[in-house]
């Protein structure tokens, strides 16, 4: 006899990323040999956790008070203008007045309070295809389900036709319809969408919510500064919103433990733009409310770090400097790998930049069990396989497509 709730029954992590990341990270303190492509998180060419020495500084820099206090639910005023100034950059002085932030346990914290909030119990998200697992286990939480549009295209662009229909079928079934898009740098196929892509999304958008259908985007921006098209093609794509007609609402999940790698401080932002105030006004409530119940409060330190870093002249300089080099770091690698992908006739899916490289394959459990044997442990997910190319080096992403090429073949 179990004493959970009925819908607690059924609860299982099947999420195998920790899971199989644990195995991984065992295996290689055994033996330093071992190739772990795993986890999401940036690493040196020395094998070792990659860390800002700009971060550390302004950590090193904070008060007893700005590390350990408690912080306001929301977030202080100071980190919210420091995001914002962050997330919109150029373009910070002509949307700052159309958006508020909501300070978040990571970009998990902001997926679960957009969920919360902008779907009713047994309404359903759009989620696309390939995707990060636990966007599905949120929405189980908040009781509610999803639907899935094609990522790509037959030419290897992002699926607005797909999307389109999906979204119509979604408004005639529920009356709301929210979305979402993880760009750029995808997780897990390391995609990033083209200007032409955003300005059709936007046309989107407006089209759909043309009646007053509220149309609500969960803009997933985790990778945002990894991006190899630099800060202001990213920004110049967020600034399209401005175009978004009062019926539309974007909520950006920002995530400091990806942009600083403060991996498990977990600080992160919702940051909602809209052209309607009293639609912000609604947001910082409901969202407020959200959050006090679930995390009570959240990292005063990573926010404060995030502060200094993002607000802080001497400290932001030297923080863009090391972000462009760990940026730079990861475009060489998925060159290395792209180019002994072609070398050995392995296919990716489209790929541009990022922590991923995504790898279709018929039997991706035997995949990932023929690279065990050859001590190299990546992600089998769905008709896939994920290379964390981020935490490996370079000289490793060299001889991992020859690997993974026989380990496909000898699966079929």
């Amino acid at each position: 006899m179990t004493l959970l709730a009925k819908r607690s029954i059924i609860k299982e992590d099947k999420s195998n990323i920790i899971t199989l990341g644990a195995i991984a990270k065992e295996e290689k303190m055994k033996d330093p040999s071992v190739t772990n492509a795993t986890i999401g998180m940036l690493y040196g060419e020395d094998s070792k956790l990659f860390a800002f020495k700009s971060v550390d500084n302004a950590l090193n820099g904070l008060s007893t008070d700005e590390k350990y206090a408690y912080g306001a639910t929301p977030g202080s005023k100071a980190f919210h203008e420091a995001v914002k100034m962050w997330v919109f950059r150029n373009y910070y002085e002509e949307m700052k007045d159309n958006s508020k932030v909501m300070a978040t346990p990571g970009g998990t914290g902001a997926l679960s309070n957009t969920f919360s909030n902008y779907l009713n119990e047994d309404d359903k998200a759009l989620l696309p295809n390939y995707m990060w697992g636990n966007y599905k286990q949120c929405l189980y939480e908040n009781h509610q389900g999803f639907e899935t549009y094609k990522l790509f295209d037959d030419k290897g662009g992002f699926n607005v036709a797909d999307l389109k229909e999906k979204m119509l079928l979604m408004k005639k079934s529920q009356g709301r319809v929210l979305f979402v898009i993880n760009d750029p740098c995808h997780n897990p196929t390391g995609y990033t969408m083209t200007s032409t892509e955003w300005d059709l999304v936007i046309d989107l958008m407006n089209e759909v919510s043309s009646d007053g259908t509220p149309v609500i985007l969960l803009h997933d921006m985790a990778y945002i500064d990894y991006a190899k098209e630099g800060f202001e093609y990213t920004r110049d794509n967020i600034y399209k919103y401005k175009r978004l007609n009062e019926n539309c609402l974007v909520i950006m999940a920002f995530s400091g433990s990806k942009t600083l790698a403060l991996y498990g401080v977990r600080i992160g932002a919702q940051v909602a733009y809209a052209n309607n105030q009293e639609t912000l006004t609604d947001f910082a409530k409901a969202n407020k409310f959200s959050s006090r119940s679930k995390w009570s409060n959240p990292s005063n330190l990573g926010q404060n770090i995030i502060i200094k870093c993002f607000t802080d002249e001497a400290y932001k300089k030297s923080f863009e400097e090391e972000l462009k080099m760990a940026s730079n770091t990861l475009v060489e690698r998925a060159e290395i790998f792209l180019n002994e992908c072609k070398n050995v006739k392995l296919e990716t899916l489209p790929f541009k930049c990022g922590f991923f490289i995504t790898i279709p394959c018929k039997n991706p459990d035997l995949v990932y069990q023929k690279l065990v044997e050859k001590k190299v442990h990546i992600i089998p997910m769905g008709n896939v396989v994920r290379v964390t190319i981020s935490a490996i080096s370079k000289e490793e992403c060299k001889k991992l497509p020859k690997m993974i090429k026989e380990a496909i073949l000898a699966s079929e």
